[in-house]
């Protein structure tokens, strides 16, 4: 899963805990940029506000 490709998009994102998340992906965090070496995204939600996973924080994400 690379979660650049999903930069500007509108997603529906499951996380590691069953939790279900829609929103649009505002940023995208390379692992060289990431304090955790990981690849890392934030999703603007209604609900929420920006809220950002790591990729190992997502079981599944697709375009909406």
């Amino acid at each position: 899963m690379r979660l650049y490709s999903y930069l500007q998009k509108n997603v529906k994102l499951t996380d590691i805990d069953g939790v279900v998340w829609h929103g649009r992906v505002e940023t995208y965090t390379s692992p060289a940029d990431s304090e955790e070496s990981v690849e890392e995204i934030a999703i603007m939600t209604d609900e929420q506000g920006l809220t950002g996973f790591r990729i190992d924080e997502i079981k599944s994400i697709s375009i909406i």
